[in-house]
């Protein structure tokens, strides 16, 4: 568990530094804020195609080759994002990104929750949440050096992409047994979590916004690149300080409490983003932080409420949260 963690950590560093830089390097275009926010539903788009056909993948040739070849996928995206900044080109890059971080989000869900059980599933949930939100909370710290010009950007973000192989490429453990079943059911996850799928999609919708226009709305806001990054390093860092505390309450609490309890903390930082002046810009990233608070730690509560009935379905219900999760946050954007 834990080489498939590092893994991860490394991953989302440079994926979080890839979803900030994309938008920004957009906006340094002068591109219409309307395009920009196609890129991220092309994102997400590419998220719910990748959801549909990575478990026939995962059955054929294993989880970690999976991991390998999602990676590949992700890194060949950036690159060519970096070298060719083209809305066209941009459009299907970033729907290549959604599908093959797909691929990896479900092989270390899927995984992560073969090896839990009930009693612990939110608290390994959380740990891998935390460790996530840390790491793509890091990636914005990129941004903020300003020695680095957006070329070195991309090559950075990609550099940390190749290397998230090493560790699951290299762990000795066993990797979990390919699925029999392979289709997607999202009667099995609606039945197994109500709840879970429809506040699932609506986290989506609220995650999908902070990440594709967050750093956008706050630079215009702000009146600096820096002013954008540090939104959404705010915004994660709220998912980042209340991931484990809810993901544990969730595990002695009923978790649709603590659902309600997340959605009411989002909201108030929506509402304070809704008042708040461009001078204010402290109250800017607080706004950002309770969001982030709100919005982000939802998502794993909701996939372990939904596998705490999964009767050993754990991939199906991984892929169909995902997916429905990734719905939200086409619309979002």
């Amino acid at each position: 568990m834990r080489s498939v963690l590092l893994s991860v950590m490394v991953l989302l560093t440079g994926h979080g530094l890839q979803l900030t830089l994309l938008p920004l390097k957009a906006q340094s275009l002068d591109w219409p804020s309307e395009l920009i926010g196609l890129t991220g539903s092309a994102y997400y788009l590419g998220f719910v195609v990748g959801c549909l056909y990575i478990p026939r993948i995962i059955r054929r040739v294993g989880h970690i080759r999976s991991f390998g070849a999602g990676v590949a996928v992700a890194t060949i995206a950036i690159v060519l994002a970096g070298l060719q900044p083209d809305f066209v080109l941009w459009l299907m890059l970033r729907f290549l990104t959604g599908c093959s971080l797909a691929a990896l989000y479900t092989v270390v869900e899927s995984w992560l929750n073969e090896q839990a059980d009930n009693q612990t599933r939110v608290s390994i949930l959380a740990v891998y949440t935390t460790i996530s939100l840390g790491a793509m909370a890091a990636g914005q710290m990129f941004v903020e050096i300003d020695r680095f010009s957006f070329e070195e950007l991309f090559g950075i973000a990609a550099v940390l992409l190749i290397a998230a192989t090493l560790p699951i490429s290299l762990t000795t453990n066993p990797q979990p047994t390919a699925p029999a079943e392979v289709s997607i059911d999202w009667r099995l996850a609606y039945r197994a979590s109500h709840v879970g799928v429809v506040c699932a999609g609506f986290s989506g919708v609220v995650v999908g916004l902070l990440w594709s226009m967050g750093a956008i709305y706050a630079s215009d806001m702000g009146g600096s690149i820096e002013a954008g990054s540090r939104f959404v390093m705010f915004a994660i860092l709220g998912g980042f300080v209340f991931q484990f505390p809810a993901g544990r309450l969730s595990d002695y609490f009923d978790r649709r409490v603590i659902i309600l309890a997340l959605t009411a903390i989002g909201a108030s930082g929506a509402g304070l983003a809704i008042v708040t002046s461009p001078e204010y810009e402290p109250v800017l990233y607080l706004s950002a932080f309770l969001c982030g608070a709100g919005a982000m730690p939802m998502y794993s509560i909701c996939v372990a409420h939904a596998n705490d009935n999964a009767n050993g379905s754990f991939l199906q219900i991984a892929s169909a949260m995902l997916i429905t999760n990734a719905l939200g946050s086409i619309a979002g954007p």
